[in-house]
């Protein structure tokens, strides 16, 4: 059996690279808001908070491309439709920037009745001129933005993880500095706030950029043979991130909204603290999410039953165990989280702790309803995806704070959090029953049932053999095994033959180059399959990228002995391809 090491072992470096940059780049907003209560007043932190559900819908269509593009990339990698998968990133960024650039225009033009709807209105109403002028500022920086949002989803694919966090880093330390300078040097106010926050996106975009200039990436930015037919697509597969975030600007608009009737302008300041509360603690469990998507799509092009369950269960633990700390953390330094924001107001901060501490309840539970959502648009389940955003972030907040805020009046926005949890829970215990009655799913088990995969998705048990090898001993066994699954089969002499020697050559290979190429532990997961007439031998490694099938071609026919038994296997099979991403060599062979 696969032990799913590798898998394992991708999966947190890569946690670690998404939610490295995503923590990093909220805290541009986080930096914002810190300086604007501070420095400039209760005033000015509501008008932010009024602003801030709108920065989500101005961001929407870089989201919906970048989530979109990459679940579809990651299928077509994973069955080895690598022209199709440029064409989706080239299409993908040259969108993002195309209709973000349209977006920003409509933003401008009718600025003063955006920002009344977003909830400047009412007892609020005063907080319109600072509201509009924050709204424009950092409305300009918006197509960068979303362009970010597209490369900080495939720049980790393409074997690059550290970029997204120093992209990150640059817009955080640009941001801090312009910050800075607009209080203290300038005298700025809310629009000068805004403006710098674009400023400090167009550097990161700049690092971003340094990714086309090195040697063996995969990604090219080519708009000359770019389709248009895929466009639909691609929105169609980012639908539940773009109704994810609707939802949650729906949310935002609607409890600034029921705030300015039943509350006051200090209860939509504390509502900006609990907003930059979840700014700052959402990427931690959105990264886990994002990791489980992209790696589910991988899975999922490949067919790769075994692998999807590894994936959950390391998932789900890492996700509950990392939650439930940061729940913790920041329910004990709620107070001081709060004064960040809130400068002599005791009513205000009082309010701020009590939200702060309210999501901080909710933690644990919404990262695994997370990264189950996210699960679910990862093995293609997009509508089904799209439903369980629009409640995650809007339909059960409002539900819950609407019926609540009779009872508790202002402190019913944020106990509404925990409450949806709960619901979404039960929500998604209903999903998986009624899901595995629809399509009959049959494997036995917890996870077989949570994996929410038809007996079609992959060959049965018997039709497989699954192994993780770490010795040449252990390749040579294996190579023996596989001369007997084929056998059980029926197989001729021929074929056996070349798929015992496929395994002994292309996975001796890896051990003999690629586990001397440094001092990590590696180990090597072979998949071989039998699959109508046909044989298919899978090999992952996470050693060093290494392309066997680009190297033999640099060989001298000149010396036809030279990997006598890689060229017959190449020339013999039906097909041979390999593929690099996420750190992973991945080499098919079809026999």
């Amino acid at each position: 059996m696969q032990n799913g090491r590798i898998i394992r072992n991708t999966f947190y470096v890569q946690l670690a690279s998404y939610v490295g940059a995503a923590i990093t780049s909220s805290l541009g907003s986080l930096i914002d808001g810190v300086i604007i209560g501070q420095y400039l007043g209760v005033d000015s932190i509501a008008a932010f908070g009024i602003i801030n559900p709108l920065m989500v819908i101005l961001a929407l269509i870089g989201a919906v491309l970048a989530n979109g593009a990459r679940s579809r990339f990651v299928r077509l990698m994973g069955s080895g439709k690598t022209k199709e998968a440029q064409n989706v990133f080239s299409l993908a960024c040259a969108l993002a920037a195309g209709i973000a650039t349209a977006v920003v225009i409509i933003v401008l033009v009718f600025s003063v009745p955006i920002t009344r709807m977003l909830g400047a209105t009412g007892n609020a109403a005063a907080l319109l001129p600072k509201a509009r002028a924050y709204m424009i500022g950092i409305a300009i920086g918006i197509p960068a933005r979303n362009v970010i949002w597209v490369l900080w989803a495939f720049v980790p694919i393409d074997n690059n993880r550290g970029l997204p966090v120093i992209a990150s880093a640059v817009m955080t330390v640009t941001n801090i500095l312009l910050d800075l300078a607009v209080v203290f040097v300038f005298h700025g106010d809310t629009f000068e706030m805004g403006l710098v926050t674009s400023i400090s996106y167009i550097a990161a975009l700049l690092v971003f950029m340094t990714h086309f200039f090195r040697h063996n990436t995969f990604l090219k930015l080519s708009f000359k043979n770019i389709s248009l037919k895929c466009t639909g697509e691609l929105l169609e597969e980012g639908v539940p991130s773009g109704i994810h975030r609707l939802g949650h600007t729906i949310k935002g608009i609607f409890m600034n909204r029921l705030l300015a009737v039943i509350a006051s302008s200090a209860a939509i300041a504390a509502y900006s603290v609990y907003g930059q509360a979840e700014a700052l603690l959402v990427p931690m469990a959105a990264g886990i999410a994002d990791t489980v998507s992209a790696l589910a799509g991988v899975l999922t092009g490949e067919g790769d039953r075994p692998m999807m369950k590894h994936l959950l269960v390391t998932s789900v633990r890492a996700t509950f165990i990392f939650t439930l700390g940061v729940s913790v953390i920041s329910w004990v330094f709620a107070p001081q989280f709060a004064a960040l924001f809130i400068n002599g107001d005791s009513e205000t901060l009082k309010m701020s702790i009590r939200a702060v501490r309210a999501y901080s309840i909710g933690m644990p539970l919404h990262g695994l309803n997370l990264i189950y959502q996210d699960y679910i648009h990862g093995i293609g389940r997009t509508r089904l995806s799209a439903v369980s955003g629009f409640l995650t972030e809007c339909g059960f907040m409002i539900l819950s704070a609407g019926i609540m805020a009779g009872l508790l009046g202002a402190d019913a926005v944020w106990y509404a959090f925990p409450v949806t949890q709960v619901l979404l829970v039960i929500y998604f215990i209903a999903v998986i029953f009624l899901e595995n009655h629809r399509l009959n799913i049959r494997p036995e088990g917890f996870w077989q049932k949570v994996l929410l995969l038809p007996d079609s998705f992959d060959v049965t048990e018997k039709d497989c053999m699954d192994r993780s090898i770490t010795t040449m001993t252990e390749v040579a066994k294996l190579s023996q095994e596989v001369w007997g699954f084929c056998e059980a089969y029926g197989c001729d002499d021929r074929r056996k033959y070349l798929m015992s020697l496929a395994v002994e050559e292309m996975a001796g290979n890896v051990i003999e180059h690629g586990f001397s190429k440094d001092k990590k532990n590696h180990s090597i997961d072979v998949r071989i399959i039998h699959k109508g007439e046909d044989y298919i031998i899978r090999i992952r490694d996470d050693c060093l990228i290494f392309d066997p099938v680009s190297q033999l071609k640099l060989y001298s026919d000149d010396d036809p002995a030279h990997h006598i038994g890689l060229r017959m296997i190449i020339r013999t099979a039906k097909n041979v391809r390999y593929t690099s991403f996420l750190r992973l060599n991945n080499l098919f062979i079809k026999i």
